[in-house]
């Protein structure tokens, strides 16, 4: 157990405080709350002394980073730890994979966008990639849990920051590299090279999963690369249903048969990368593949609700890339209209704004556009930069989202689908310092039940 934390508020008797300077938050401002909870130690870099144990050094989380690694990282060498990175599709691959594990009897565990899962144990998490505090932490519970396997989402953020720093990865999986978060790389190349640290932490000998119809795909390989895709690929897809993602495909040319419960094209790469962890697994693919269609889709991704002749689509698509591959499966699943409902966050990248709002006008017979998360940004110039990428008059602005997802609900006719997309699992919407309870999937049942 580590007796460590970086927020005052979870310190108990016997914790050493580590004051870690964020982006946001200078953690020397709680040292003296932390105090107060029972801390016995601090790490500071602000050169003062305290009524505890002072530890001065001149980078906090340098010194934090260190020191899990010295003391933990050796904890985790007999466990599988698999790491999944793209754009798109880190998720859906990861809990997919998660979720056949258990059914193929493995003490397995998740970390990632939608929690932490350790053999049917849920905890709620904050990031996609945990900080290292937390992550260390995750893995010792998966460890005295007797996991033997640990699936990860590692994020370009996080793997940038170093959150990774001390674990080995048994096997790699590249999904996608597509437009995001480059408010924070600057550009693509800057994206990809720290989608690329995930490969530093590959074992010798372990497996990479790649992605070889991506262009980016070919630097994700190593000594024992796994390719996955519908052209040239290890595992190949031959055949697959226009709307879902059953398919037909081939691993060292035997064919097999895929029924999954999801849609679309780009869910046959997320179920084909899941097929490519199982093979790094050891696992015989005819034993496997009969476990897809019992297999539960994670939460806020392709979650669907059938209301009378409609299907309401709850997705957390938020890049452009992510939001036209769910818009074009949902078309071809469709005979009436399509609605949408979307925002864009704040404070994050403002250059994706009008790309987002260009896909869905492209598809949508109508849509409205809404928050997302502020956060501390202006909500109508979220919208406004949207608002530039559309040159149709198909749409209206609402800013408060649950009016947003009302009006859209309400215009429902006769074998429409309406989706929702960009906050998929997420249980509040933040404006400033602020977070407002609001979950998609619970709120439109709820509209359902008041008819």
């Amino acid at each position: 157990m580590i007796k460590i934390q970086i927020d005052s508020r979870l310190v108990t008797p016997g914790d050493t405080f580590v004051a870690i300077k964020g982006a946001h938050i200078d953690g020397h401002k709680f040292i003296n709350t932390a105090i107060e909870n029972g801390a016995t130690r601090v790490v500071v870099s602000n050169n003062e002394k305290y009524d505890v144990e002072t530890i001065n050094v001149d980078n906090t989380a340098e010194y934090l980073k260190n020191y899990l690694i010295e003391n933990y990282s050796q904890e985790f060498k007999d466990m599988k730890i698999i790491a999944i990175t793209g754009t798109n599709g880190k998720t859906t691959t990861a809990y997919m994979t998660y979720e056949l594990l258990r059914k193929l009897n493995v003490n397995v565990a998740y970390i990632g966008t939608i929690g932490f899962y350790c053999n049917g144990d849920f905890e709620r998490t904050l990031n996609t990639t945990p900080d290292i505090l937390n992550l260390y932490k995750d893995l010792l519970k998966a460890k005295d849990k007797n996991c033997s396997v640990v699936l990860i989402e590692a994020s370009s953020i996080g793997l940038d920051e170093d959150r990774m720093a001390g674990i080995d990865f048994y096997t790699t999986i590249f999904t996608n590299l597509t437009h995001d978060h480059l408010d924070y790389h600057g550009n693509m190349e800057n994206y990809l090279k720290a989608k690329l640290k995930m490969m530093d932490h590959l074992v010798k000998g372990g497996y990479a999963i790649t992605n070889s119809d991506d262009k980016y795909g070919k630097y994700f390989k190593s000594e024992n690369t796994i390719t996955y895709g519908f052209k040239d690929a290890d595992i190949k897809c031959t055949w697959h249903n226009n709307s879902y993602s059953s398919f037909k495909y081939t691993y060292k040319d035997k064919e097999y048969e895929i029924d999954s419960p999801l849609f679309g094209k780009y869910n046959v790469y997320n179920v084909m990368a899941s097929i490519g962890i199982v093979i790094s697994l050891g696992f015989n693919l005819e034993d496997v593949s009969k476990y897809y269609p019992t297999l539960e889709t994670p939460k806020g991704r392709i979650n669907i609700v059938d209301y009378k002749t409609n299907k309401i689509i709850i997705d957390y698509a938020h890049t452009p890339d992510g939001i036209e591959q769910v818009l074009s499966s949902a078309v071809n699943l469709t005979t009436g209209k399509t609605y949408v409902v979307f925002g864009c966050p704040g404070d994050r990248d403002r250059f994706k704004r009008p790309m987002m709002a260009n896909v869905v006008s492209k598809y949508a017979d109508y849509f409205i556009l809404t928050n997302d998360d502020p956060h501390w940004e202006d909500e109508m110039q979220i919208a406004n930069d949207a608002i530039k990428g559309i040159d149709t008059s198909n749409y209206e602005v609402i800013l408060d989202r649950k009016e947003a997802i009302k009006k859209a609900f309400n215009m429902l006719s006769e074998n429409d689908t309406l989706l929702i997309l960009g906050k998929g699992h997420e249980e509040a919407i933040i404006i400033k310092d602020k977070r407002i309870p609001h979950n998609d999937l619970k709120y439109v049942e709820s509209l359902i039940n008041n008819e």
